[in-house]
């Protein structure tokens, strides 16, 4: 994929420290590539990819004019993936941002680890066919598709690097307890059904729902450049509402505040660090909207796994409200040019982890041994790692990452091969 990426054509590089060596992009640069993506906790996702990027005569450059991409890959675990992103600070008058999010997602092996963190006790001699303890290779997964979309406008306030955000967003999801795989009915319940016999996951939730939100917020920006940022902070204060005047069967608001900030400590070593709060305000978020990292840019899955906490089980942390930190130094050893595109290699190590800080409530008067549930055993959770970046023009960047997670509540570890720096 990187190789047919120098040729093909992709989109721009680490251009604040090596300006000089650094060609500039002019008028469409585009890539139209095999996507071929592993994800410990997915498995392969395969298909086809188009990323473009228009600059202009370059002025702008390594910013570009406009951006899309589009994705359409099936995976290895009974899935598939069809997704376009659209961002744009030059489409609307004013110089106002559009950024524009669709998917269409099947999840055929979607993890479920219950709920409240380490509250929740992950076995995995469940799902060993070779231990005593095995109950079914499929306890801990639910099928899953979401169609979501989200549409964020962003602009500028007198105060310098201060922007305001407004945007709406609509999630239809269909989560599925597994009952039968290939013909074979499943002797004992899966996890997820577990918590919805026990009246945790209501039962008008157990199939999934729709919910439309609209959000506002701030953010503030002071970052060189968004795809590898070398100095600078950037913040997130954004307030989301699910109204009952938008048909929500579930009501709710929530807050969410990042906070990113990019040291230099020479002219090819960042330190980068990732700061985040989500909480609950009011209401009662459904148990199938709780998987998500709210963002003013593109909404993330959390927590675990290859976004948030590398290494730790997809979605092992859920609940209303928690805190979240990555660190990272960032080392790009290599850059040059070649085949009339700008190239980079860069190596980095981090430190990942989180907590549930709002616990999803579970009535305690329930026996936890019925659904694997103990009380009061949460706590911080920790990952260690490293990864290589191979950066294409600076905007386009193969992604791969290796989590080592430091409790085996967690799992054991992840890889991820991907695109792009973690935030």
């Amino acid at each position: 994929m990187i190789l047919s990426g120098i040729f093909l054509g992709a989109p721009n590089l680490y251009a604040q420290n090596n300006a000089a060596a650094e060609k500039s992009i002019t008028g469409l640069d585009f890539g139209v590539l095999p996507s071929f993506v592993y994800n410990t906790d997915k498995g392969l996702q395969y298909g086809a990819l188009a990323n473009f990027y228009y600059y202009g005569k370059g002025t702008v450059y390594p910013d570009y004019f406009y951006s899309l991409y589009l994705q359409c890959s099936r995976t290895t675990q009974n899935g598939y993936v069809n997704y376009l992103f659209f961002d744009s600070s030059h489409l609307l008058p004013k110089d106002l941002r559009l950024t524009i999010d669709m998917s269409l997602v099947k999840q055929g092996f979607q993890q479920f680890y219950g709920l409240n963190g380490y509250n929740s006790l992950y076995n995995k001699n469940y799902i060993d066919p070779h231990s005593s303890q095995f109950i079914s290779k499929h306890y801990y997964f639910l099928g899953e598709i979401s169609r979501t979309i989200t549409v964020d406008v962003k602009g500028k306030l007198p105060i310098p690097h201060l922007n305001w955000d407004l945007g709406f967003g609509y999630y239809n999801i269909s989560t599925m307890p597994f009952r039968s795989f290939r013909g074979h009915n499943l002797i004992t319940p899966t996890l997820f059904q577990k918590y919805i016999d026990q009246g945790v996951i209501p039962r008008d939730q157990k199939t999934g729902g729709k919910t439309a939100y609209l959000k506002a917020g701030f953010t503030y920006d002071t970052r060189n450049n968004e795809a590898i940022p070398t100095k600078g902070i950037w913040i997130e204060l954004i307030y989301l509402n699910a109204p009952e005047f938008l048909f929500n069967k579930f009501a709710y608001s929530q807050v969410t505040l990042k906070y990113n900030q990019y040291i230099p400590l020479n002219p090819k070593l960042v330190l980068a660090y990732r700061l985040a709060f989500q909480d609950k305000i009011s209401g009662g978020i459904p148990v199938y909207m709780l998987p998500y990292l709210i963002s003013t840019f593109r909404n993330e899955e959390a927590l675990g796994g290859s976004k948030t906490i590398r290494g730790v089980l997809n979605r092992r942390l859920l609940g209303n409200g928690f805190v979240l930190g990555n660190f990272e130094f960032r080392y790009i050893p290599i850059s040059t040019n070649a085949f009339q595109h700008n190239l980079n290699i860069g190596l980095n190590i981090f430190e990942d982890m989180g907590l549930i800080t709002d616990q999803y409530k579970v009535d305690k008067s329930l026996n936890g041994l019925t659904f694997d549930y103990k009380f009061g055993q949460e706590k911080m959770h920790y990952s260690v790692g490293g990864g290589i970046r191979f950066i294409i023009d600076h905007n386009f960047i193969v992604a791969m990452d290796y989590g080592r997670v430091l409790d085996k509540r967690d799992g054991t570890g992840g890889l991820y091969l991907d695109l792009d720096y973690l935030f």
